[in-house]
Order: C-alpha cells, then structure tokens, then sequence
C-alpha cells in the first residue's frame, strides 16, 4: 500500500452493497451492525484511523492493542512497540538489542505493559512504561508481559514459561498448577488481571486420553493452583478452552477450540461450561473473543472467514454487548479487520486493512471503533 494513500484518504464501509465514502486519516465514518439489532449500545459503530510509523509496506501493519484515558491508545506499527496521543503516534523508547514489540494493556492511571523482542535471537522481555519516561523498565525475568491492573499488578510469563505477577520490579506471585496428579505438562501463561487480583491464562491438560489446552483461573488472594475452566473437554474427543480477558465483576471471554474457534464467555464462580454466543450472519462458524471492557458490557474480537473466495466478504472485527452479535465498519468491503480492546467509555481498538492488492502484501491500519452510547 502506497505511503501516500495514507494522506490521500481511506476507504470506509460496513460491508459489500455498503455506499463507500473517502475518509482521510483521523477522521470518522459510520456503518451498520449486521443481522438482527443490537440489544446493546453498539449499534452505530463509528471507526477512526490512526497515524502509522513510516516505513515500507511488508512493515505497514499496525494495530491497537491497548486504551487508556480518553485520547490514549496504544499497540504496535511495524513491529515496534508504540502509543498514541488522539491520532498522532509516538514510538516507546526501546533498550539496545530489542528493537521489535508491542504495548498489549494499559491502566487507568496510564501505566502501559508489553513485550519486547530481539530479532536477530527471538529473545523477548517483559516491560511497563509510562507517558513522559525516557526508557523502559524492564520486569525481572519476564518474557512477556501480557496485562496490568489499576492497582499497577501486572501479568504475564517468567524464563521457565511460568505465569508471574509483578509489582513495579518485584515479583509478587508465580501463578502454579496442581503437578501431584501429573495431569498438567508444559507451559502456563498469565493473559489478564483485572482489579479484585482474580488472573486468567491458559496451559495444556492430559484430558480423556490426549493432551489439550485449557483456561485457567487463579483466585486472587493467598496464593493457590490453577482452576480449570470448564468443560474440559468434549466427550470422546478434546478440544481447547482459551481464556482471553477479564471484566472487573470476573466474566472471563474467549473461545472453545476445536477445528475452529467459536466465542464464549464464562462467569464466576466458573463452575459451569461456558456459555456460547452466535456468531456473525454470513461469515461461517469461526469466530474469537479477543477483549472485554473492565465493566464487562462490551466484549470484541472478529471472524476471520478465511474460507471466503475471491470477491467474497472476508473477515469482519465484531462486537457483543448481550444481544445479536455486531459487525464493526472496515475501511473497505472487501478488506478485513480484528478488534483487540475494548474500553468502558464505548471505544474498541485493532486494526483494519486497505484496499486488497494482489501484487502487495495487505496493509493494515491502526483504528479506533466508538459505540453509540459507550460500552
């Protein structure tokens, strides 16, 4: 994708038979959810797309994966951990050897948390960063940091691939499973945390007779093992549970996955199976919960249709906030999209791709979705 197609204006639609409008970047355009009305109050999305970091096309992809106050986002643009400020993109500054990685969460009180990553070694590390800083602190022993809570806890994963709490640079939790019954093997990870100190992640069970992966839950408090998210599997045949985020009341989102996802989100005190939402009309059974807002009224993520033919609609970023499942606008009909964030004021974050060049890898655009009335 041209450079100067940012400066030229996008591409906005809601989906093919869409009238197009040209939209230059930073500015907004509505489209409509798809299938039966929304119960929620997401009915009208409205999309806005960001600044990007220069830089050739194979690097043009960007994406939010992050949002904070009014105004503050943050994720990723060709492969280097950035924020924005509206739509104007600022680089985190990086440590020597790791110039590649992401912002995957931010607090309310503007403390961001990611990833970082060598390149030349595929070695990553864990770090938090604050708007106005100088450098990056880096988490002892972390190879990625995947969520942060209000109170500044963050989660993720420690060298060993075990799930860790941090605290500012200590260590306040590793995140453990019951091993005495050898059902549990090979690595766990910590994906979210929300305020009461409850933690989600994920690991792999000997369920029926195979391995498969499953979502965990760790109750906040003094430390204890791993809940298995239910069910554990399907009869005579297993499957993954993938938990994905958390709310502040504890409803958990994510997906079963079998041979394709399909979302469902769990609910305290997570003693029952997951309860299943349909997906998007049109775009066949696969779909991902990716987010949840802290007040657990909007959940996002996307169906990627990737069995759709030349010309077809391809992959849609969706949102749900209790009713039919809502299609989010993309900046072209034939483009896709994928939802990341979601935040209580209505916001959600990911990215959308640009007119589909066969010649060219596709070119993703950094976007920021609103709700009518917030989440």
């Amino acid at each position: 994708m041209a450079a100067g197609l940012l400066a030229a204006g996008l591409t906005v639609a809601a989906g093919p038979g869409t009238t197009a409008t040209g939209v230059p970047e930073g500015s907004t355009a509505t489209g409509q959810s798809a299938g039966r009305a929304a119960t929620g109050t997401c009915a009208a999305p409205t999309l806005q797309t960001l600044d990007r970091l220069p830089g050739p096309v194979p690097d043009g992809f960007a994406v939010v994966k992050a949002l904070g106050s009014p105004g503050i986002s943050a994720g990723s643009s060709g492969d280097v951990p950035v924020y924005w400020t509206g739509t104007e993109i600022h680089r985190v500054p990086l440590p020597p050897g790791y110039p590649a990685g992401e912002v995957t969460a931010i607090n309310r009180h503007g403390l961001m948390v990611g990833t970082l990553r060598s390149p030349s070694t595929n070695a990553t590390k864990a770090f938090s960063f604050r708007i106005g800083n100088t450098k990056v602190r880096l988490l002892p022993s972390g190879i990625a940091a995947h969520d942060v809570n209000d109170s500044g806890v963050i989660a993720g994963v420690r060298s060993g691939n075990t799930g860790v709490l941090w605290k500012h640079t200590t260590v306040l939790r590793d995140l453990t499973v019951d091993t005495t019954t050898g059902e549990y093997g090979g690595s766990f990870t910590a994906v979210g945390i929300n305020n009461a100190g409850t933690v989600i992640g994920g690991g792999t069970r000997y369920i029926e007779g195979e391995w498969v992966g499953v979502g965990l839950v760790w109750k906040a408090g003094p430390p204890g093992h791993a809940r298995t998210l239910l069910p554990q599997a399907a009869p005579n045949e297993g499957y993954s549970s993938v938990a994905t985020d958390i709310s502040r009341t504890g409803r958990v989102v994510g997906h079963r996955l079998y041979t394709w996802g399909s979302p469902v989100h769990w609910n305290r005190p997570y003693t029952q199976p997951p309860t299943d939402v349909a997906g998007l009309p049109g775009l066949g059974p696969e779909g991902y919960f990716t987010a949840i807002s802290p007040n657990g009224r909007l959940a996002v993520g996307y169906a990627p249709n990737r069995w759709s033919d030349p010309g077809e609609e391809r992959g849609a970023a969706q949102a749900w906030t209790g009713g039919a499942m809502i299609k989010l606008p993309r900046l072209d009909p034939l483009g896709t999209a994928e939802a990341h964030a979601a935040a209580d004021d209505g916001r959600i974050g990911g990215y959308a791709t640009g007119l589909p060049d066969p010649e060219a890898p596709e070119s993703a655009y950094p976007v920021i979705w609103r709700c009518e009335a917030g989440g």
